[in-house]
């Protein structure tokens, strides 16, 4: 792989800052449950009290994970634009297997009036749309198809971008997978257990397939995930550091809020931090953009070398 030796990013900007949220649910369901089990189990109280008034709010009409209309007002205020990674979400749900309980609460229909509406009115102010594929569709084709197909079908345009969902990625499988039906980019390889630079890199690149070749598809590394910064001591600090590592790299910093956590009273402050890191990065000069535009520049420079 050819070594990049220096960035231009759009008007001289230092680094860059790709904003995405995987929607993973619109709707709480067995969170309830689990939660309120583990803060008693706990002891939290406070906890406790929180699954109760998130469950008022519910039952009085207000969806605690549709947040869609406060992230929009949050970005637009800062005049900034993401991506939103949408799931189809089939995987098979076992009653007595509380692992697969997540499947449930992540099936949600996106031809759904509500939430089709909701799509194409992102996509018409500037949002990217892009597809979050379901818990196993990163080694089936057939399935992803399927799920790319119906959200071009209710986007009404060609999705480009992909991030499979739980950071699912068999290598070189899945990527040989995304290039074979479309998709201009990637942004799966990162961690979900930790904030850090999977391969220990911070600019998009192309994968190779599984005899060393190179693939039109570009991957663009995925930096910070929020339930994994959250579970420091200091999740500002450990912003600040990935930050300033990034932008003495000239690299891009891609961060995954996901759309549910903008909810502040089960969430109190993730909204907050997602806010700093994009004002603090605006300051220091970073072009703040969607993963798409990320992928559009890089490959237009790509073309400009060969020529």
């Amino acid at each position: 792989m050819r070594e990049v030796q220096k960035i231009f990013w759009p008007s001289s900007k230092k680094f860059a800052v790709c904003l995405t949220h995987d929607v993973d649910e619109i709707r709480k369901t067995y969170q309830y449950i689990t939660r309120s089990l583990r803060h008693l189990k706990a002891g939290n109280m406070k906890g406790l009290k929180e699954e109760f008034s998130s469950l008022l709010q519910k039952i009085k009409g207000k969806e605690p994970y549709w947040t869609f209309e406060d992230i929009m007002d949050l970005e637009q205020k800062l005049d900034v634009r993401s991506t939103f990674f949408f799931l189809n979400e089939s995987g098979k749900v076992i009653l007595f297997d509380r692992s697969t309980w997540r499947h449930y609460g992540r099936r949600y229909d996106i031809t759904d009036k509500k939430m089709a509406e909701m799509i194409r009115t992102l996509h018409s102010e500037g949002w990217e749309i892009g597809l979050h594929g379901s818990f196993y569709s990163y080694k089936n084709i057939k399935l992803l198809k399927k799920e790319k197909e119906m959200l071009e079908k209710v986007l009404g345009a060609k999705v480009e971008g992909i991030r499979q969902h739980n950071l699912n990625l068999e290598i070189p499988q899945t990527w040989q997978i995304h290039e074979k039906l479309g998709f201009e980019y990637d942004s799966t390889l990162g961690f979900n257990d930790r904030v850090g630079f999977r391969w220990g890199i911070c600019y998009p690149f192309h994968p190779v397939d599984g005899e060393g070749r190179p693939l039109k598809l570009l991957e663009i590394p995925l930096a910070i995930e929020d339930i994994a910064l959250f579970r420091y001591d200091n999740p500002w600090a450990v912003c600040m550091k990935m930050i300033e590592e990034v932008e003495r790299k000239g690299g891009v910093l891609t961060v995954l809020w996901h759309h549910s956590v903008f909810n502040e009273l089960e969430f109190p402050g993730w909204a907050e931090i997602y806010e700093k890191l994009i004002r603090v990065c605006k300051e220091k000069g970073a072009w703040i953009t969607t993963a798409g535009e990320i992928a559009k520049w890089w490959k237009m420079q790509e073309t400009n070398d060969r020529t």
